[in-house]
């Protein structure tokens, strides 16, 4: 069951100028007894006055309105209320939407295609400080992801210095400390603390990341 984070009750603004859209917004809410909803607004003006005189938690925000964007609407509302918590839900699910959203300051981003249910657990996730995307939104990034993943493996351990390299092949390879320092010509204290920093580097956690990290970048054999 939802807790709805840590504010009781959470108030709600919605923001479409589709009646159908708010209607079944509208329904969404009520259904739910941990949501309270404060105010509609069909239109960016209307809504930047709501937010200001009802001072909601939440605001479930479309992009097309009448007569703003409704990022550039969210990104004003944050300016006055920065603990406002804003779920874009639009039909646009590219990535460049995402994006600016994203760097608006919005927590989450629906599709209009996403169930209810599905809203009303991003606003559980939101209101307790997570972020939530939609599945049909992650798609598209994940794959973008991928994507660039492929065209920068050449170039993904460019950042390494050859001592480094070295260093993780060795790890890679089930070296001990000892014998690393031997055959790099340092002390093992060096070599402990060179083990270390090269961890913080590439953000890996202990030994076995490491040696994942080498073998996905063509740096040891598998």
């Amino acid at each position: 069951m939802s807790n709805l984070g840590m504010i009781m009750n959470p108030k709600i603004l919605l923001v479409d100028d589709d009646p159908l859209v708010l209607q079944g917004l509208r329904k969404a809410v009520a259904e739910h007894p941990g949501l309270t909803l404060v105010g509609e607004a069909s239109t960016g003006a209307l809504a930047l006055e709501l937010a200001r005189t009802l001072t909601p938690d939440l605001v479930v925000m479309d992009i097309h309105l009448p007569d703003r964007n409704g990022i550039d609407i969210s990104r004003q509302m944050l300016s006055v209320l920065p603990a406002l918590k804003i779920i874009i839900f639009s039909s646009e699910t590219a990535r460049p939407w995402v994006d600016k959203a994203l760097q608006a300051g919005v927590c989450g981003y629906l599709s209009k295609i996403s169930p209810a249910e599905e809203l009303i657990r991003a606003v559980d996730l939101v209101m307790e400080g997570k972020l939530y995307l939609s599945p049909d939104v992650t798609g598209d990034i994940l794959e973008d992801y991928r994507r660039g993943l492929k065209r920068g493996s050449a170039a993904a351990t460019s950042f390494l210095r050859e001592r480094e390299k070295q260093l993780l092949r060795f790890v890679a390879e089930g070296r001990r400390n000892k014998e690393i320092a031997v055959m790099m010509g340092i002390s093992t204290k060096a070599v402990e603390t060179s083990r270390s920093r090269l961890m913080k580097k590439l953000g890996c956690s202990g030994s076995a990341e490491l040696v994942r990290y080498a073998i996905r970048e063509g740096i040891t054999e598998a």
